[in-house]
């Protein structure tokens, strides 16, 4: 076996990996646990003979992947697959099996098996079958760590104050917090599976239908307000905010919809708007902005609360009186679209219906809502405005929208590099951390590969850590996200001199740690590090995804090289050999003019035995990499075409039907010459033989002698190869009327160097295997019609006249 490339596939994976290996051959599953084993350290390989030893094993050990073989007793592979994925849906399963068909791998893939792989002879198809297995493993701990950072983002939402209802794209609801089931008074279960037809009065129905048309039509966000029905029958009031979430495509992912219980709120300005004074008191210290205008539309009533919200000067006292409406384009000068503000202000009170959570928006960026509602006062008709800000909440919302962004752009990058400057510049961008730095981990320290110009600004020249005394190399081996109000204070930290106060870290599993600072002192709170460890997530996940591409790449790269080496050393074997072999049977000859023995016989057995073996070394090299180019050939014709080119001594041909297929004339010659050579022989001596070339014992293709002309007619009777169509699918099939080939012997013909003869290569069938395979194409040893050997040949492409 080639010792190239096993100790970089050690190094890839340093965890362990349990494998459980089934094969009802226990040759065969010990060779091959020897054979993972020795590629990689890290495989820990159990095995089993038969499936019900295998899910025994498997219910009382924990493992990560099962390699299994197809055809066994009591079971096939994609049976115990069943019975293994009912104790774990999720474990990697290999179907690793040298029964290969189109059925056996469309069965393999319907259950959901994780890779198919094809025995195959040779040592390479366990390097092939540790890659496999490593990917199959990785892959399954990439989408568990996945579902980790998933779960990170539910404890966000279970964490929230507001409710929060989860729906698919029909309305069905899919999650709910806590905070959803204590305002509705419904359990989870009586929830989930459902839809908001229990939670809505019958005559609030048709507008929340409405609210969810609109959601859909314009896949953004909308606000409402409707009474719920709780479980125990109570009517409670809700703010609504409810929003699509949709992929790049425009698809909806999900549809969220937060809500809050404002019943008490909406019960205190009841109060307010019967009673025909406003208690100075209470109307100063409520945290939201309020104005009161009469029905000449002056200001009636005015809290400091919303002076500062407009950032206006003066006092509540100042603006009594002031005329509402001069009043509302002063303060619209300050906001994003000032004659929109005004009118929708008059629009509002010309409908004098009530309005919520109307949005509002400064052109620097703050956000308020708005609530309006025509009050009765004892002069008459008046009007009630309460703006509350919501800048805080809007700017989470818009920051994990961003993310969202960022993640898409990070799962898009090539190189650690790019992740790094992607990361910092979302960090500085989405989550306002301006000064930050990425370090990832490089031979035993966290090297900087990204920072911001404010760190450079603040600090100068970006440190290294390493495992000495560091804050950051401390949060980066206990991988929780840390916020640290003041640096002075920590025993930890790097530079005494520095000029920055405050610190956020966030580790990135193992491949780093993103570092924020800010020369003032509490600069972090926990929105920071909740939003921060979301974009790590994201961060360490693009990290992972480009050391697993770049592995990948590396791979490819490997078997390029190997298969070059692989022609290299076929052609320079053979002219090594080629010139000595000429030389050698050049003097033979001249010998036997001087000289006649039997022992120069053997001797130019061997010179053709090594002749042999050297075409069919090249011609192994040769096809492994040639590409096929398909033309449609004739079958029943270039069957007897090919025949002439074989040693057909004491043979015959008869070829039953005719098909125009789809192959390549080169590939397809080589094929029919070694399986027709390998028929004359099989007819007639052996039961297995090597192919053309091998017509005798004495490795010539000179007549037989009379010893071995009793071998070819084997009784008296010529030997008969038969060329036929298959009947049960498209296909062809090779035979003849000799011993056959023993059951337990059909599979290992294929293998390269196996020959039951001493003169033969052992190559003749595998070369005609690795044409078939170049095709597409499935071959398999069974027996003749009269008992001899019989090829089928199955998968071809059958040109329709």
């Amino acid at each position: 076996m080639a010792e190239t490339g096993i100790g970089d596939l050690s190094a890839e994976f340093a965890d362990e990996i349990r494998v459980l290996h089934l094969d009802d051959d226990p040759a065969f599953v010990d060779l091959t646990a020897s054979f993972l084993t020795r590629i990689d350290e890290s495989f820990a390989v159990e095995t089993a003979t038969s499936p019900s030893e295998a899910l025994g094993r498997f219910e009382s050990t924990a493992f990560d992947c099962v390699v299994s073989d197809y055809e066994m007793p009591e079971m096939n592979g994609v049976e115990l697959l069943e019975r293994i994925r009912n104790l774990d849906p999720e474990i990697p399963f290999v179907l690793f099996t040298g029964k290969g068909s189109e059925e056996v791998a469309s069965d393999a893939i319907s259950a959901g098996v994780t890779d198919y792989l094809q025995k195959e002879t040779g040592t390479d198809q366990y390097t092939v079958l540790a890659n496999r297995i490593k990917n199959a493993v990785e892959q399954h701990r990439s989408r568990r760590a996945l579902a980790e950072s998933q779960k990170r983002l539910s404890k966000f939402i279970e964490q929230s104050p507001l409710g929060t209802i989860e729906y698919d794209e029909s309305f069905e609801i899919v999650r709910v917090n806590e905070a959803a089931t204590e305002i509705t008074g419904y359990d989870v279960d009586e929830l989930v599976g459902g839809t908001w037809l229990p939670i809505v009065p019958e005559e609030e129905k048709r507008h929340v239908a409405e609210v969810e048309r609109q959601l859909l039509a314009d896949q953004g966000g909308y606000h409402s307000v409707n009474e719920i029905v709780r479980n125990d029958g109570e009517r409670r009031l809700c703010v609504w905010h409810n929003h699509v979430v949709t992929d790049e495509d425009g698809e909806v992912i999900t549809i969220f919809s937060q809500f809050e219980d404002v019943t008490e709120e909406r019960r205190r300005q009841a109060e307010l708007r019967r009673s025909s004074a406003v208690r100075t008191s209470l109307f100063e210290t409520l945290p939201v902005g309020i104005l009161v205008e009469d029905e000449t539309r002056s200001v009636l009533r005015i809290n400091e609360r919303l002076l500062e919200l407009f950032e206006l000067s003066g006092s509540p006292e100042e603006m009594t009186g002031a005329d509402c409406e001069a009043f509302a384009w002063e303060v619209s000068d300050r906001l994003e679209d000032p004659e929109g503000f005004v009118s929708e202000i008059n629009r509002r009170i010309r409908g004098g219906e009530p309005v919520w959570n109307d949005e509002v928006v400064f052109d620097d960026g703050r956000t308020l809502e708005r609530n309006y509602r025509p009050i009765e006062l004892p002069e008459g008709k008046g009007h009630l405005w309460v703006y509350y800000d919501v800048t805080d909440r809007t700017e989470r919302a818009e920051r994990l929208e961003a993310l969202n962004g960022t993640a898409r752009e990070l799962m898009a990058a090539e190189t650690r590099e790019e992740v790094a400057e992607i990361g910092v510049e979302a960090a500085a961008s989405v989550l306002g951390l301006d000064a930050n730095a990425i370090h990832l981990h490089e031979d035993g320290a966290l090297v900087p590969i990204a920072a911001t110009d404010e760190v450079f600004d603040l600090i100068g020249e970006v440190p290294t850590f390493t495992g000495d005394e560091s804050i950051a190399w401390r949060v980066f081996e206990q991988g929780e996200p840390t916020a640290i109000d003041d640096i002075r204070t920590d025993e930890d930290q790097y530079n005494p001199e520095t000029p920055i106060r405050s610190e956020l870290h966030l580790p990135l599993g193992e491949h780093g740690i993103l570092i924020a600072g800010s020369s003032t002192p509490d600069a972090f709170d926990e929105a920071d590090v909740v939003l921060g460890e979301l974009l790590s997530v994201t961060l360490a996940a693009a990290l992972e995804q480009v050391q697993r591409t770049g592995r990948l790449r590396e791979r490819e790269r490997e078997l390029t090289r190997q298969n070059a080496r692989l022609q290299e050393f076929a052609s320079v074997v053979s002219h090594d050999l080629r010139n000595p072999l000429s030389v050698a049977k050049g003097g033979l000859e001249l010998f036997r003019e001087s000289c006649d023995s039997d022992d120069l016989d053997r001797v130019a057995r061997a010179h053709e035995r090594m002749e042999t073996l050297i075409e069919d070394l090249l011609t192994l090299a040769r096809d492994r990499e040639t590409a096929v180019e398909l033309v449609s050939i004739d079958l029943a014709p270039f069957v007897e075409q090919t025949w002439n080119n074989v040693d057909t001594t004491g043979a015959t041909l008869d070829v039953t039907g005719d098909v125009t297929i789809r192959a390549d004339e080169t590939q397809l010659r080589q094929l029919l010459e070694n399986l027709l050579g390998n028929a004359v022989e099989h007819g007639s001596t052996s039961p297995l033989s090597d192919a053309q070339g091998d017509a005798g014992e004495d490795g010539s293709t000179d007549p037989p002698s009379d010893a071995q002309g009793d071998a070819v007619e084997h009784g008296g009777e010529e030997t008969t190869v038969t060329v036929g169509l298959l009947s049960d699918e498209p296909g062809f099939y090779v035979e003849d009327d000799g011993p056959g080939i023993p059951a337990e012997d059909r599979d290992r013909v294929f293998e390269y160097g196996y020959s039951t003869t001493d003169d033969g290569t052992g190559f003749g069938l595998s070369i005609a295997k690795q044409c078939a395979e170049a095709h597409g194409w499935d071959i398999h040893a069974t027996d003749g019609t009269d008992g001899g050997a019989r090829f089928e040949i199955r998968g071809i492409d059958v040109v329709e006249e």
